[in-house]
């Protein structure tokens, strides 16, 4: 993958909540798909990936949580993911990784990479794959489904 800002990829990266929920809302474009996904969110943080996983349900999704990257791959390999929703810096297996893998078990999957940094530089490129900037919002969050879960 080129080295691409989030800013660019996003769109929504570093604006404040209040911003990026009025930006949302402004060009009409659609905060959450209208039929609930299946979503795979992994977090190594305990505290994001509650609050996550609570605007995602909030949004009407189903939310399957998980810790690690390995984990993640047990989920993938027995029910069907729309969404992946994956912290870039996991130990052991980064974000970036576990998408490739994820990829090669459901190619179809939606692809979100959550993170903090400026640039994601190793990881995937194209149809339905989008990185959202920590930290976001439920406005932020529901864009970045629609991206990822948008035709490919």
């Amino acid at each position: 993958m080129s080295i691409r800002s989030i800013s660019d990829m996003s769109g929504q990266c570093g604006a404040a909540p209040e911003a990026a929920a009025t930006s949302v809302a402004a060009v009409g474009a659609p905060v959450s798909d209208p039929k609930p996904l299946a979503v795979l969110l992994v977090e190594d943080d305990v505290l994001i990936r509650m609050d996550a996983a609570d605007m995602l349900r909030d949004l009407g999704h189903e939310v399957v949580e998980t810790e690690y990257g390995p984990d993640a791959l047990a989920v993938l390999r027995e029910r069907h993911i729309d969404v992946l929703v994956t912290d870039v810096g996991l130990p052991g297996m980064s974000g970036t990784e576990l998408a490739e893998r994820a990829r090669q078990l459901q190619p179809g999957i939606g692809l979100v990479f959550a993170t903090g940094h400026t640039e994601l530089q190793d990881g995937e490129e194209g149809a339905r794959v989008t990185v959202l900037g920590k930290p976001y919002d439920s406005a932020s969050l529901a864009q970045s489904l629609s991206r990822a879960h948008g035709p490919a």
